[in-house]
């Protein structure tokens, strides 16, 4: 009695895909890679006991994560404070096509946003220009 098949796919190879038939050979389930979990996560119920399982085998702790998995799992959090922080009068300060000398600096605020000079000796902000 057969209690998987495999099937190989071109397109995904060198992965195959097995699948667990019964004694019948009516397919039962397939076999998930965790390597594909990332793909499949968000196609599936977060409060699936599937989900739960899959995400407890695939979870690698913060710190023995990549410095690009580690910043992937912080963006949505960061974009959290950033908003936050513009509520409560703070801004966000970044360069664009406009700061065209190393003093220049866009800060944005909640309601506007300015094209601003700082003065690297004394920290002082000068206001260049309103952009918005």
């Amino acid at each position: 009695m057969k209690k998987s098949v495999n099937l190989g796919e071109d397109n995904y190879l060198p992965l195959a895909l097995s699948i667990y038939v019964d004694s019948m050979e009516t397919p039962q389930g397939v076999l998930v890679l965790l390597d594909d979990w990332q793909k499949l996560k968000s196609s599936v119920d977060t409060k699936s006991p599937f989900y739960k399982l899959m995400s407890k085998l695939t979870f690698i702790p913060f710190h023995e994560r990549s410095l690009n998995e580690k910043s992937e799992s912080l963006e949505g959090k960061l974009r959290e404070v950033e908003e936050a922080n513009l509520a409560k009068g703070s801004f966000r300060t970044y360069k664009n096509e406009l700061c065209i000398s190393t003093d220049l600096f866009v800060n944005e605020y909640a309601d506007r946003t300015e094209l601003v000079s700082v003065d690297a000796r004394s920290g002082k902000i000068s206001l260049i220009k309103k952009i918005s």
